[in-house]
């Protein structure tokens, strides 16, 4: 079974290189895309010796701003070489502060017992699991006021009774202010989800038998005004292969499994999202189901310790429980 990694990485050469070390197997394969507003040399210099990687050059790169579709457009160029180069079997978007929680003979076998699945999260929107049912990414536009997380608002067209409010006034001097007076125009346009799909959200990190991949990128060709709804949408790496997928496999839904990444959102709403493992968590990884593949988020620079004791404690309890 041929396993395609797409790791999107903004940080830390030497982490995503033993991220792709823990992975690499016989039938692996890596591309690597870097974050724009990173410097490339570091992580060309770390992944030398890989000869199944490939690292994005500049012109494949996009500036990763969270909640923005640079994350999409960059796993998009990763799946377009994946489906270049016919190496059939799986794409994995990863994160380059992902870390596999089993062995990688164990994830081979475990996506070798599994062909033809789908493995990602989604919901049906509205939610609540989303502050305001998620509506708020699907009908209002996304101004960026900076690349810093979370500088930017959300304002609904012209064509909105929404529009028409003091909290819709707030942002409009705001956006003036910060002299993003511009990205303004986008407003004149309606904006609602197109009506040949069901909205569905979930979270970011998937994998996806290459079978649904190559029809991800006919329907998206297809369909050249989805691109352009959901770039001035927020967050859309957390609907639009969420929603392509559920389309894809509406007669069929039980082809869709669970995401094989385990992410800890159980801090305070002030703390960072999500929580960084710390070595206290190591127990906690030892007793995940045996379908978490993968865990976020990892920082070796805080912890640098915790990768190999994940692969000297972690990766063998699992085992010693199936024997």
């Amino acid at each position: 079974m041929i396993i395609n990694y797409l790791i999107l990485a903004h940080t830390n050469p030497l982490q995503v290189r033993k991220l792709i070390a823990a992975l690499n197997h016989t039938n692996s394969y890596f591309y690597v895309h870097v974050d724009l507003k990173a410097e490339i040399a570091p992580f060309k210099d770390a992944l030398k010796d890989f000869r199944n990687l490939y690292i994005l050059p500049e012109h494949q790169r996009e500036t990763c701003n969270w909640g923005g579709m640079g994350i999409v457009r960059a796993t998009f160029t990763m799946l377009k070489l994946v489906e270049e180069s016919r190496k059939n079997g799986y794409a994995v978007l990863l994160s380059g502060q992902d870390y596999p929680v089993k062995s990688s003979d164990y994830i081979n076998s475990y996506f070798q017992s599994n062909p033809g699945k789908d493995f990602i999260s989604w919901f049906p929107l509205p939610s609540n699991r989303w502050v305001r049912g998620g509506m708020d990414r699907l009908n209002h536009y996304k101004i960026e006021l900076s690349q810093n997380k979370g500088d930017f608002v959300q304002l609904p067209s012209l064509h909105s009774r929404d529009f028409y409010s003091f909290d819709t006034l707030k942002k409009l001097v705001k956006v003036i202010f910060r002299g993003k007076t511009s990205s303004l125009r986008v407003l004149s346009n309606k904006k609602s989800f197109p009506d040949y799909l069901k909205p569905n959200g979930g979270d970011t990190w998937w994998a996806l038998n290459t079978e649904t991949v190559s029809k991800i990128l006919e329907f998206v060709q297809n369909h050249s005004d989805l691109i352009q709804y959901m770039s001035n949408s927020t967050l859309p790496d957390e609907i639009l292969f969420q929603s392509l997928v559920l389309e894809i496999n509406k007669d069929h839904l039980d082809s869709i499994h669970n995401c094989l990444t385990f992410v800890n959102w159980s801090g305070s709403r002030d703390a960072p999202s999500p929580q960084t493992f710390t070595p206290e968590d190591l127990p906690r990884l030892r007793e995940l189901s045996p379908d978490f593949l993968f865990a976020r988020k990892f920082d070796m620079q805080l912890y640098p310790e915790l990768p190999d004791r994940i692969e000297n404690e972690v990766w063998p309890a699992y085992v010693k429980k199936e024997v």
